[in-house]
């Protein structure tokens, strides 16, 4: 996939993960068409750039001159457009396979894992940029400090964010895998948790050299297989390792030990252990592309994290931060991160469960996760193209948090309704955080425009 003189149409162009590589697509001289439902930032950011997008889809838009029609993940074989390509004999690709495609063009740092991969992959770019090697890379979520989430550079590297949820990480070969944990997610495409664990073992296992963090134990376990893997980690045993973190609202500091010596302090403008461990896995992969580890720490001082993780809408005597944690051990990290940084604060918690299936296989367990929030409010599911599922409701994580935790709970399912509560009952220093893969975001923007108005006075 050279790019160069190349037309390829993109089915769910206005996705995150597809607008990233039609971009790239494009850069590389490719002519770029493409369809999705709405409008959106990414679909008039394409067309400036010169795609011909279109809003709906039709199977005239398919011609013989393709040399592919790329697929979202989202979108399934009886899309009138794919069975247009089909018919025509053009060839199919799934997204993942043509990420995988342009990697094999450069030298490529993959970044997988069930948490955390969005975040390290921008770090990884932000050090490689930092060291003036030009990265090209391609990441899940619009990144501020990099002008976006994708990018061609001119130099040899390639970060790419690889995403899990579709099975296809099978078929990457990435120069450097990351791996930054293992979780029980995305069961519609994995029959259980020991299928998904294959899945990343064989990531893993078809890259020339894995960093692998294991302060996850499942990770931990995947090392002990490998020959000579890069152990990150805050565990003593990890090769390189973090420690004497330090935590101060948004920002970390740790020192950076190398095979037991230490090469540096680095101060980290992120929140929490487990950005520290992003941080770990990113400064392995840039050890590993030939970057000096006190210069990647360096370039780590001037990180800014993604779109929607931890990111702050408002501070006037209230705090307002979105995140996009939507499963148990996400939401837990951050939260502990809000305890570590601001540590007399009340954490009120806006939940929005995302996928009646996920609800299903995982409700219980978002019970504890919630432990540090003093109130927490969920909403009704989010259903991400799902149809209901017969009993599944938000009532499981309800209850389950009200079961497992101190906090006072409520059940909200109106996202309008929310907004109206958080008003009524916001005191000054509290800390608000939403979270949720969904919309659950105009919640707090909405909250936080009501603050920065002068609507709510603190003191």
């Amino acid at each position: 996939m050279t790019g160069a003189g190349e037309r390829y149409h993109l089915v769910g162009i206005g996705g995150i993960g597809m607008s990233g590589l039609a971009s790239v697509l494009l850069a590389k001289g490719a002519r770029v068409s493409g369809s999705d439902l709405a409008e959106n930032r990414e679909v008039r950011g394409l067309r400036r750039a010169g795609a011909e997008v279109h809003v709906g889809h039709d199977p005239r838009l398919v011609t013989g001159d393709l040399d592919g029609v790329i697929v979202s993940s989202a979108i399934d074989g009886e899309n009138a457009e794919v069975m247009a390509a089909r018919t025509q004999g053009i060839p199919i690709v799934r997204r993942l396979d043509a990420v995988a495609r342009l990697l094999r063009g450069h030298r490529s740092i993959g970044v997988a894992g069930t948490h955390g991969k969005t975040t390290t992959s921008a770090m990884v770019a932000t050090i490689l940029r930092g060291a003036s090697r030009s990265p090209s890379f391609l990441i899940g979520a619009h990144c501020p400090g990099l002008g976006g989430n994708a990018h061609l550079g001119s130099g040899e590297w390639f970060v790419a964010e690889i995403d899990e949820s579709d099975g296809l990480l099978v078929s990457v070969d990435a120069d450097v895998a990351v791996l930054t944990n293992m979780g029980c997610d995305h069961l519609q495409t994995y029959r259980d948790f020991p299928a998904i664990q294959r899945a990343f073992r064989q990531y893993v296992g078809r890259a020339k050299q894995a960093v692998l963090s294991i302060d996850d134990p499942n990770v931990a376990r995947l090392a002990e297989m490998l020959d000579n893997p890069l152990t990150v980690g805050i565990e003593p045993c990890a090769m390189l390792r973090a420690t004497n973190l330090t935590h101060e609202r948004f920002h970390t500091a740790f020192d950076l030990l190398a095979r037991g010596r230490r090469i540096t302090r680095v101060n980290l403008p992120a929140p929490g252990r487990h950005n520290v461990r992003n941080a770990l896995c990113a400064l392995g992969a840039a050890m590993l592309a030939g970057i000096d580890l006190g210069d990647a720490a360096r370039a780590l001082e001037g990180f800014t994290l993604p779109h929607r993780r931890f990111e702050l809408l408002e501070e006037n005597g209230v705090t307002v931060v979105d995140d996009y944690a939507h499963l148990p051990e996400e939401i837990e990290a951050t939260l502990n991160a809000i305890r570590s940084g601001w540590p007399d604060r009340r954490i009120v918690a806006v939940f929005q469960p995302h996928r009646f299936s996920r609800t299903q296989r995982l409700g219980r367990e978002f019970g504890k996760a919630f432990t540090l929030a003093h109130s927490v409010i969920v909403t009704s599911i989010y259903p991400a193209c799902e149809p209901p599922l017969p009993g599944v409701t938000s009532r499981t994580i309800v209850d389950a948090v009200g079961r497992e935790t101190s906090a006072e709970v409520h059940s909200i399912s109106d996202k309008a309704r929310a907004i109206d509560h958080l008003k009524r009952t916001i005191v000054p220093g509290d800390f608000i955080i939403s979270f949720g893969a969904g919309d659950i975001w105009t919640v707090t923007e909405e909250l936080a425009c009501f603050l920065e108005a002068g609507n709510f006075v603190t003191a």
